[in-house]
């Protein structure tokens, strides 16, 4: 399940162990320009984010905000998890536990 459409206004995207997010960043854009919809990145089959995976989660991030959707990271591996934290990029993203976590979050309408 690279990027599912899970409902008509979420999509969820299990990102792979590429750190450079290519793939997935680029399905998960083509989408978005077809219709807004919130995105629920599911992290934990990353095991390395590069500078350049960081720089396209940024651009998601500021797409999303500019649309007035929301997104969720889940389930960051331990090594991916400190990059956030040295990164500080902890406190601009939301995350959850896990995909149920995210979205049942999306569902009551909080972040």
């Amino acid at each position: 399940m690279p990027v599912q459409q899970w409902s008509e206004d979420t999509l969820v995207a299990a990102l792979t162990d590429d750190p450079e997010l290519s793939e997935e960043m680029a399905e998960i854009d083509g989408r978005l320009r077809q219709g807004c919809c919130d995105v629920v990145l599911d992290l934990s089959g990353l095991k390395l984010l590069t500078s350049h995976g960081i720089s396209l989660l940024l651009r998601l991030r500021k797409k999303m905000i500019e649309l007035g959707r929301r997104l969720i990271l889940c389930a960051p591996q331990d090594r991916v998890w400190s990059t956030f934290l040295v990164t500080s990029l902890d406190g601009i993203f939301v995350f959850a536990a896990n995909v149920t976590e995210a979205l049942t979050r999306l569902e009551g309408g909080k972040q």
